[in-house]
């Protein structure tokens, strides 16, 4: 008996979720049809007012004799006027009749919508009470249908939760990339610098290869990092390996002096070509995890629907 009442209880409270749900899109309705009604309200407040100054106008003013034989007689002026002003005041009027009604209304649905969150609690309340009963009763008939519902959906929060911890490696990475990539750009266009060796250009050099170098450590984690983010998700140990070597000794070659700037520009640019590669291939499992992580929280929502069938079963 206590099943049947808390199911019968589960589907009260679930009737008027349905119901308060149908009362909040109404009610967003008529807040978003409100705004273009006062919108209205407002322009024809201001043609109401044109209208009123025209007929002011025309009542106060005599007409001269080239008016009168372009606009006609006087009286038959005015009384254009004061329908034009007339079906714009009831323009109005009406406008406002109407906004008051859609406020009262909005006031009335928006104290029916505070319940809301009282009901969401409830509703998990009650199907928490009547998960409990199925899963704590070893002989229940669905216990065993529950429990697996339960476990598919454990896992797919887990994939979704290491799903979204790669795609978030992935991004810090190829954001450094990104950084490393623009640094190794701007040494490599000092590095066409004139021959003239002067003190200030040796310093310039050295710090932007000191500051990419700082970069290559940077990047290498994060791409280490992604690479074990990828393993936990099954994946074959994946490594992104750039070529620390190609950078290892840039600040030497400055510093001793002995190699051209040339050669340091091509070490540069080999190393510009290794990272485009590695950015490319980060960027491709980055899509495919998204489209997985986009796939699975699809199937999230079916497993809570199948889930929730569950426990409204008799």
């Amino acid at each position: 008996m206590d099943q049947i009442s808390t199911i019968s209880q589960l589907k009260s409270k679930l009737e008027e979720l349905q119901s308060l749900k149908r009362v909040k899109s109404h009610l967003e309705n008529v807040q978003t049809l409100l705004v273009k009604k006062l919108q209205e309200l407002h322009e024809t407040s201001n043609r109401l007012r044109a209208e009123e100054k025209d007929l002011k106008e025309i009542e106060g003013k005599g007409f001269k004799p080239l008016f009168y034989k372009i606009l006609g007689d006087k009286e038959k002026q005015i009384e254009k006027e004061r329908q034009e002003y007339l079906e714009v005041s009831l323009m109005y009027n009406a406008l406002k009749e109407e906004i008051e009604l859609m406020e009262f209304e909005k006031d009335l649905l928006h104290k029916k919508s505070m319940t809301y969150p009282e009901i969401i609690k409830e509703v998990q309340e009650l199907k928490t009470k009547r998960k409990d009963e199925i899963v704590f009763d070893k002989s229940h008939p669905l216990r065993n249908e529950f429990l697996a519902i339960l476990e598919q959906y454990d896992n797919q929060v887990i994939l979704g939760k290491e799903l979204d911890e790669a795609i978030k490696a992935g991004k810090s990475a190829l954001n450094n990339l990104k950084k490393l990539s623009s640094s190794l750009n701007q040494a490599l266009d000092w590095g066409r610098w004139s021959g003239d060796r002067s003190r200030h250009e040796a310093m310039m050099k050295r710090n932007k290869i000191h500051e990419s170098n700082k970069l290559l450590a940077i990047t290498q984690r994060s791409l280490d990092y992604f690479g074990k983010e990828m393993e936990d998700l099954g994946e074959d140990r994946m490594y992104f390996r750039i070529s620390s070597d190609e950078l290892s000794k840039f600040t030497q070659f400055f510093f001793d002096n002995l190699i051209t700037d040339w050669i340091i520009q091509q070490k540069i640019r080999n190393t510009l070509t290794n990272l485009n590669s590695v950015y490319d291939r980060i960027s491709r499992i980055l899509k495919s995890l998204e489209g997985e992580f986009e796939t699975n929280a699809q199937k999230q929502v079916k497993t809570m629907k199948i889930k929730d069938e569950i426990l409204m079963k008799e």
